[in-house]
């Protein structure tokens, strides 16, 4: 399940979690007012996460 936290850079709401859920959990935040941090914020950290298997993001590989 996805919730809501705040971009560590930009301070706006964004996303963590699997990324099933991001329209429901920011559904009352303006698309304008969402970070758009891409290459810097939580979404992207996360996303390029995903393509390690859990050892190589335990281990930091």
């Amino acid at each position: 399940m996805c919730r809501r936290v705040n971009c560590s850079k930009c301070g706006k709401p964004t996303w963590a979690g699997c990324g099933q859920h991001v329209n429901q959990v920011l559904a009352g935040v303006p698309k304008a007012k969402r970070c758009s941090c891409a290459e810097t914020g939580f979404d992207s950290k996360f996303k390029k996460s995903l393509t390690k298997g859990w050892l190589g993001r335990v281990l930091g590989s």
